[in-house]
């Protein structure tokens, strides 16, 4: 059969994904060649401010000294939390120094408990995953749109309607995963490494883990602040950041909370580490499906600062569910990171921004 007439077989056995391809491509390019004006204006304004609070930073440190004065339960949980960063950090650089030791003598840093379950789909079951997901997302988008549109809703929450967005993505990001594994491929839950039977074990290895990892993390996180300040590159701040700095409504920052602490997290992993590694896996090697499936992982996160903290965690994240073959460590630490960061992100709002 020649090469035309395969590529032909495979569009017509395959021609719902390929009109949900066609729909996505649309629709992208749709929403680039859509005018953003007042998107850019608040992009714009938002550049500004960052820029004062740079010349504006022996004002900023007073401030902060006043506001821990005022409030000594603040300054109590700020001091313990930097306590508890300093001995994180030196167990971290024991484990680092002793893994490095395992490494050079020729043992393993960790010991096997299992290994990532040999499933049944391929690298191409996963690409339609992602056409699926990046569907429902669009046509989520658009759906939101016209009914805003529709109902004349000019004054409605821009932030509530992101935030619950985000939610339901990620809830139909589960779900498809959970299509594909149990629905396709006849498999169960334990198929994506979720099991609860040594569930103590496994987060006791992914707080290990994480630790572990903190000071090479820490340590990346200061050469990329570094060539910023060199290069003077102005990174904007995600959208969750924003949306917890500039709100201040109980019940929308609960949702933003638990969404990046919780769900996000639990959705990456299902996909990432569960349902995609282990297809890239079988077809590449070990190495090769860590490096690759961690960099599509650090990738879609789309910034620039944190791409390789977040390479490094993703590093880790596919390494604990390769020696443990169970997706719980993996979720242990993507929780606990994301958490650490949302209670810094707190802290910040708190001491530093302007009210």
């Amino acid at each position: 059969m020649s090469s035309d007439n395969k590529v032909l077989s495979f569009i017509r056995s395959q021609r719902l994904y390929v009109l949900m391809l066609i729909f996505i491509i649309a629709a992208n390019l749709f929403v680039v060649s859509y005018p953003h004006k007042e998107k850019d204006k608040a992009s714009s304004k938002k550049k500004i401010h960052r820029l004062m609070s740079r010349q504006e930073m022996i004002a900023q440190e007073k401030r902060i000294k006043e506001i821990l004065e005022k409030n000594r339960f603040l300054g109590n949980v700020i001091t313990a939390s930097a306590f508890l960063c300093a001995v994180m950090l030196m167990m971290g650089l024991i484990l680092c120094v002793r893994g490095l030791a395992l490494k050079l003598s020729g043992r393993n840093i960790m010991v096997a408990y299992g290994a990532p379950p040999d499933v049944g789909w391929r690298i191409l079951d996963v690409c339609k995953a992602v056409v699926v997901f990046f569907f429902f997302g669009y046509a989520l988008a658009f759906t939101e749109a016209i009914i805003s549109h529709a109902f004349a809703l000019k004054g409605h929450d821009d932030r509530l309607v992101t935030v619950l967005h985000a939610s339901i993505m990620d809830v139909i990001g589960i779900s498809i995963v959970l299509y594909f594994v149990i629905n396709k491929f006849k498999g169960k839950i334990t198929s994506l490494g979720v099991s609860f039977r040594n569930l103590l074990r496994d987060i006791r290895i992914g707080v290990i883990g994480y630790v572990a990892i903190l000071p090479i993390l820490a340590l990346i996180l200061v050469v990329v602040i570094a060539v910023l300040q060199l290069t003077k590159y102005d990174q904007p701040t995600s959208t969750a950041l924003e949306i917890l700095y500039e709100d201040s409504r109980p019940k929308l920052l609960l949702i933003l909370t638990v969404l990046v602490t919780f769900l996000g997290p639990i959705a990456e992993e299902l996909f990432f580490r569960g349902f995609a590694y282990p297809a890239v896996r079988k077809r590449l090697g070990v190495k090769n499906a860590v490096i690759l499936v961690s960099a599509v992982f650090a990738t879609l996160h789309m910034n620039v600062v944190a791409f390789f903290p977040i390479l490094g965690l993703g590093i880790l994240l596919a390494y604990l569910y390769e020696k443990t073959g169970s997706l719980i460590p993996s979720i242990s630490v993507h929780v606990i990171h994301n958490s650490v960061v949302v209670f810094l992100a707190y802290i910040y709002k708190i001491i530093a921004l302007p009210k």
